[in-house]
């Protein structure tokens, strides 16, 4: 049976190394939990989706009763503390008392005719059964045996389904909203003896058959069909309960061909952008067949003399004459990864055998550059440093898709597993959603703003269409999300820390590593504030870094006293499917510091 594992006081740490506290000695940071569960149910991998979700409801359960039990002992409160990989930036995660880590929470199946209520407007053999930490890639790879896929995900497959959905992730396909957008129904954990079954009310899911086989000796199962609530539990950040499992619609598994070219950005292209002809920037790039992704990377401090990188997934209708095969695709964070990696692991060596450390201090001018350009390996940027492993070929002939000669790839093979390339803390990444129309006046102005800076990191645009979610960041109808993705002030400092002080020009490298570790932040504020000079609307990634604050998402999304705001809206649904215990654990750090709830205070024995 599906069981629950602790260790006490033990030392936790987020994938990007930027929760918690490091110490003298060791630039790492991290933080002391007093108490980690960890979910384990390999055990009910075969069972069918409702009866997995029954059976990991119970031990869940069982772990809010011990919850329950030390809040006797703690009148001030504290957090559940729920984590899937571990990915996100900010404070959604990472909790000092309690933690529960639900990567274990995993598991796929179909949903059986005799489940289905007969209302659903979706086929059963394309609804998926998938526990809450599933990672993207579990669910890609069960559903590639039954010839399906996903329809989006974000530029890797490593995020857990509840953790992606939670936070309006996106990737995205063109014309498409986020991994929330695939979601029909959840299955809550609210309290110790309650769960919850939400979904639409225009498109039921679960029948009494269905319905029947996710009950729990002991426990009360509420369903809950309505579609204004089921927008805005959808983006959960953490403060709906325990994400036990969900419904995910699935798509029919195709191929496509990978376009990757380098080419100048231009007024006419960003008016192409604006407009969402993609169609007509598939035809700047050859290529005659409308995308389903398009993403692409500029060099801020050289946006239109410098080519930009184009990467586009087009579907073919033919096969290749050599079945699907993965793609080895780099996004500019994995890039970045690797260049972490090579900062602190691989040019020691290189520093000490090689006498003239530094180039001409002539060419680049500044001293920062100087050591950028060394410790790149003679690459003028973090850009560079991308475009040259990315497999970027010149804007020259025909993209043909259905050429036989040419690779095909499905959805899977597109995404690699880590961002970062599993290089934790190497990344600091920020990222603002605009609405589309907008892309032509905003990418001169932030590339503007940031020109001053050193040149350690990219900007990436991707491309997201009317997505669901009440709490969507993408909240416009179509977006443009601005990506910024350079070296994290860890790693900064991590290099520093190698650097041997008998090193010729060492002083100069350290002064020059201390202001690198600076630089993305200063970036990402630099972003907001002229977004906000020119009068551009945005938002924030909610798991993201950037100077995101409770003023800004008030602003975004209303004040929770105004009766009409969304946050009132969110809040209203929480009181509605959490009873009051679980409103006084399902909470973090991040929602309260930005408005979104206040601290909940522990009921009383």
């Amino acid at each position: 049976m599906p069981s629950i594992s602790y260790d006490s006081y033990a030392a936790w740490s987020n994938y990007h190394l930027t929760l918690g506290q490091s110490v003298p000695g060791n630039p790492v940071p991290s933080m002391m939990v007093e108490s980690i569960g960890r979910v384990h149910a390999a055990d009910v991998g075969a069972q069918s989706g409702l009866e997995r979700f029954a059976a990991t409801a119970r031990p869940v359960m069982e772990h809010l009763r011990k919850l329950r039990s030390m809040q006797a002992q703690r009148p001030t409160g504290f957090a559940a503390g729920l984590n899937g990989r571990g990915w996100s930036f900010s404070p959604l995660i990472g909790a000092p008392v309690s933690q529960l880590a639900c990567e274990g929470l995993a598991g796929t199946a179909a949903l059986a005719p005799a489940e289905q209520d007969a209302g659903c407007t979706i086929a059963a053999d394309r609804i998926a059964l998938t526990s809450g930490g599933t990672r993207l890639r579990e669910l890609v790879t069960w559903a590639e045996t039954h010839n399906m896929t996903i329809r989006t995900s974000g530029t890797h497959l490593g995020a857990t389904v509840a953790g992606a959905a939670g936070t309006a992730s996106h990737g995205s396909r063109l014309g498409y909203g986020g991994i929330q957008d695939m979601v029909l129904g959840m299955h809550l954990i609210v309290s110790d003896d309650e769960h919850v079954w939400i979904e639409r009310s225009s498109c039921p899911v679960l029948g009494k058959q269905g319905l029947a086989r996710l009950t729990v000796p002991g426990a009360t199962l509420r369903l809950v069909r309505d579609d204004d609530q089921f927008e805005d539990a959808l983006i959960h950040l953490g403060a709906m309960g325990v994400v036990n499992g969900v419904a995910m619609e699935l798509v029919p598994n195709t191929t496509f061909a990978l376009l990757r070219r380098h080419d100048k950005l231009d007024a006419n292209w960003l008016a192409d952008l604006a407009q969402g002809a993609f169609d007509k920037i598939a035809a700047r790039l050859h290529c005659a067949v409308q995308p389903e992704f398009y993403e692409i990377t500029l060099n801020p401090h050289a946006p239109f003399s410098d080519d930009a990188t184009h990467m586009m997934y087009v579907p073919r209708a033919s096969a290749s004459l050599l079945p699907p095969k993965k793609a080895d695709v780099l996004h500019p964070s994995d890039a970045i990864g690797q260049l972490g990696e090579w900062l602190v692991k691989s040019h020691i060596s290189k520093q000490l055998e090689t006498a003239a450390l530094l180039p001409d201090p002539t060419d680049p001018p500044t001293s920062v550059s100087r050591t950028l350009r060394y410790l790149l390996n003679n690459s003028e940027s973090a850009f560079a440093f991308y475009r040259s492993l990315g497999g970027f070929e010149p804007n020259t002939g025909i993209f043909d898709p259905e050429d036989p000669q040419r690779d095909g790839h499905y959805w899977s093979g597109l995404h690699q597993d880590e961002i970062t390339g599993n290089i934790p803390g190497a990344l600091y990444n920020a990222s603002y959603a605009i609405p589309l129309d907008h892309v032509a006046a905003a990418i001169p102005a932030i590339c503007r703003a940031v020109e001053l800076l050193e040149p350690s990191f990219v900007f990436s645009l991707r491309f997201v269409a009317k997505p669901a979610g009440t709490m969507a960041f993408t909240r416009f109808d179509h977006n443009a999300v601005i990506e910024i993705d350079g070296l994290s002030p860890l790693i900064c400092k991590l290099a520093a820390a190698q650097i041997p002080p008998e090193l010729p020009d060492a002083e100069e490298m350290l002064k020059d590593l201390a202001l690198l570790a600076q630089t993305l932040e200063k970036g990402a504020i630099a972003v907001r504030q002229a977004l906000e000079q020119q009068g551009t609307p945005f938002s924030m990634h909610w798991a993201k870094l950037g100077p995101l604050d409770k003023a800004k998402v008030h602003a975004d999304f209303g004040h929770p006293n105004d009766s009409e705001s969304l946050i009132r809206r969110w809040r209203d649904t929480r009181d509605a499917l959490l009873p009051t215990f679980g409103r006084s654990i399902f909470w973090n750090d991040q929602v309260v510091a930005l408005g979104l709830l206040d601290r909940p205070v522990a009921p009383g024995p």
